[in-house]
């Protein structure tokens, strides 16, 4: 078994029998939830289409969300997971949590006739993607897309602050290297990047060596919201999922819409970008997380500073306000 295997399956589990109850009551609500809005909302027929396609693709969701679930406890390993399935077991868990509160109230008598409306309202912040319309989905992408390239200079000057502690004359002269690309307005090529995985195993740059100012801004770079508890444990398990698509990433023939989506994950902005660009990035990424081990993780989750910092699509989306 590889050490890819051991890390993902550490990571990507299936459910215990507490959560499976949980969410068997989760699914109780859907069905109830989507039989009071075929009821009460016949007439509102923008608001009842955008909320029964959207409860059924979250149910959807959920009910694979179970299926793999238990494939996975029964015979099934994660490298035997589609992209489609993997990115459903990443996202799930969180799109739950969001919509919970929701279902719980509305599932009160009468709760409804202001639940509704209010989420109708405040979409981004009350619901799920799958309730989003496209154009919702493009603007909310892009506006949590900004807010994580607020974090990447920050980011990058507290690695310029360790490249003095870097021992090895080598390795220090890979990385000023790596590091005045940067600062210069380019990139560094894949293979000056895979060079610094010795530097990300332990000092100065492993996981565990990394300051608790420089974890919060990590984290904002990936987009996760755990500021104060587990900020390693959700930067490892989040890159962890990454990692585990990255090897299925051309697998299938993603669509225009997944491709955009799979930027916006790794830390570029896709918008104006054509199928081509978007597929070479994605192509440089995925040099780098075949490189990348559990040992080396912090590597990749550093990679969208490496290949995506001076991008033009993610710089005009910083000076588009």
């Amino acid at each position: 078994m590889s050490k890819l295997t051991k890390s993902s399956s550490s990571v990507i589990k299936p459910l215990s029998g507490f959560r499976r109850y949980l969410l068997d009551k989760i699914r109780l609500l859907i069905n109830r939830y989507e039989r009071l809005m075929l009821t009460n909302f016949p007439s509102t027929y923008r608001m009842l289409q955008m909320f029964t396609v959207g409860t059924k693709e979250f149910s959807y969701d959920v009910f694979e969300y179970m299926r793999i679930s238990k494939d996975l406890a029964i015979d099934k390993s994660v490298q035997d997971l589609t992209y489609k399935e993997l990115m459903i077991y990443m996202k799930t868990p969180k799109d739950i949590r969001k919509m919970t509160p929701f279902l719980l109230i509305t599932a009160l008598p009468l709760a409804q006739y202001v639940s509704i409306p209010l989420a109708f309202t405040f979409p981004k912040q009350l619901l799920s993607s799958h309730y989003w319309t496209i154009q919702q989905r493009t603007k909310f992408s892009i506006d949590d897309h900004r807010r994580k390239l607020y974090h990447y200079r920050p980011l990058f000057r507290s690695l310029q602050k360790r490249l003095d502690s870097i021992e090895s004359p080598y390795l220090r002269g890979k990385c000023r290297y790596v590091f005045t690309r940067l600062g210069s307005g380019t990139h560094p090529n894949v293979d000056d990047i895979i060079h610094l995985k010795p530097l990300f195993i332990e000092q100065p740059f492993g996981l565990r060596s990394l300051s608790q100012q420089h974890l919060v801004h990590l984290c904002r770079t990936h987009g996760l919201r755990r500021l104060f508890l587990f900020k390693r444990r959700s930067l490892f398990q989040h890159i962890t999922f990454i990692q585990a698509m990255d090897s299925h990433l051309f697998d299938s023939d993603l669509s225009f819409e997944q491709l955009r989506q799979a930027c916006f994950l790794r830390g570029l902005n896709p918008i104006n970008l054509t199928q081509q660009e978007m597929f070479d990035w994605l192509q440089q990424w995925q040099q780098i997380s075949k490189n990348v081990d559990d040992h080396t993780i912090s590597l990749l989750l550093h990679t969208p500073l490496f290949l995506a910092y001076n991008h033009p699509s993610n710089w005009r989306l910083i000076y588009s306000l």
